[in-house]
């Protein structure tokens, strides 16, 4: 049985970040392990592409800065194509003077992400759609914009062996260090293993014997308008914070969310028909002049969440040579360069880019 340095388990961006960093750090032997029979199927291909860099979370949003940092100006031959269209964005609110947007605006600053507050005028100049809206304060994002996920993914896995239709159903120990994962194509020994493994996380986890980590996949679900006359390629995403919802342009219509979160099981989420009359009711809401588009599709994904909505990025308690890559909260496409970077150096005991104590798994024991 060939013995590898790394298994990762889990070809979404997680796992792909993590094993492009761990091959650019000189790790020789890199293996992802993916269960469906393509790389990024779930959550890191059905996602909306924004790369928003403004979050609630002000660790979260260091990372976000330095993985969009990255994405807009890759190594040379990184990618085949470019990655990053920059549109900007607006966060904004309905409520008066909203306290969540100035916190977002404060841990914006403090990782080096420019906003400000915008005028009316200067919102309804870019997006004359949002004439009828009410919406009170909106945050300026200049330097967020949209990210090409599929050829992004592709960057990130093409230097490492990616073995797909491997479903993990079990491990080998030896005292407190794994030797060996058993899959549906066979076992595979490492020095090294990473749980990237998104909506199944804390599933693995348990199989491996790791210290608990409770994760909730949640579903979300997003819609598609088809093609609209007026719609603006080159226009910002809007995202309303309360009512919750957001929109951005996509294959000359319209992408949009209502942002909603039902706690799931991990796999492919049933999406729910009544989601496009949960749409209409929050723009009605927040974006009267879009509350009557047409729907010509929709679809589910499913965003991971710890018990604190941190992010899950270190070595395990209990297990010598486990490292946990998860919970990312829906900003894994955005915060990937970063998510992986920050792994790939605790894995190889290499002094962090930043700080990982908030990412820490043993602040749940």
């Amino acid at each position: 049985m060939d013995r590898r340095d790394v298994l990762i388990i889990g070809g979404g961006f997680a796992g792909a970040a993590t094993a492009w960093w761990l091959k650019r750090r000189g790790v020789a032997r890199v293996t992802l392990l993916e269960q469906e029979e393509t790389a990024g199927v779930h959550a890191s291909g059905r996602n909306a592409g924004i790369a928003r860099q403004a979050t609630e979370n002000p660790a979260t949003t260091l990372l976000a800065a330095r993985s969009v940092s990255f994405i807009r100006h890759p190594p040379e031959g990184f990618a085949a194509t470019p990655l990053f269209e920059g549109t900007g964005g607006f966060l904004m609110s309905c409520v008066e003077e909203d306290p969540r947007l100035e916190d977002i605006r404060k841990h914006s600053l403090a990782g080096g992400v420019h906003t400000y507050f915008a005028e009316r005028g200067e919102v309804l100049e870019r997006m004359p759609a949002l004439l009828e809206s009410p919406f009170r304060q909106a945050l300026c994002c200049p330097y967020d914009g949209f990210v090409d996920i599929h050829a992004l993914l592709t960057a990130y896995l093409s230097p490492s062996e990616v073995l797909t239709g491997a479903r993990v159903t079990g491990f080998r120990k030896e005292g407190s260090r794994l030797t060996a994962v058993e899959t549906d194509r066979g076992e595979f020994s490492a020095e090294w293993f990473v749980d990237a493994a998104g909506a199944w996380a804390s599933v693995v986890g348990l199989m491996a014997g790791a210290a608990p980590v409770r994760l909730t996949p949640k579903r979300r679900h997003l819609l598609h308008t088809g093609p609209l006359d007026w719609a603006v390629p080159s226009a910002p995403y809007v995202w309303c914070l309360h009512p919750a919802v957001y929109f951005r342009p996509e294959s000359h219509g319209l992408l949009l969310s209502p942002c909603d979160e039902t706690p799931s099981s991990p796999g492919t989420p049933a999406s729910d028909p009544e989601v496009a009359l949960l749409l209409a009711d929050r723009l009605a809401g927040t974006f009267p002049h879009l509350a009557n588009l047409p729907i010509a599709r929709y679809w589910s994904e499913l965003r991971t969440f710890s018990e604190d909505g941190g992010f899950v990025i270190g070595r395990d308690t209990r297990l010598e040579n486990f490292l946990w890559v998860a919970g990312l909260a829906g900003h894994g496409m955005t915060t990937s360069a970063a998510v992986g970077e920050l792994a790939a150096a605790l894995l190889l005991d290499m002094v962090p880019p930043l700080d990982p104590a908030p990412y820490d798994p043993a602040r749940f024991e």
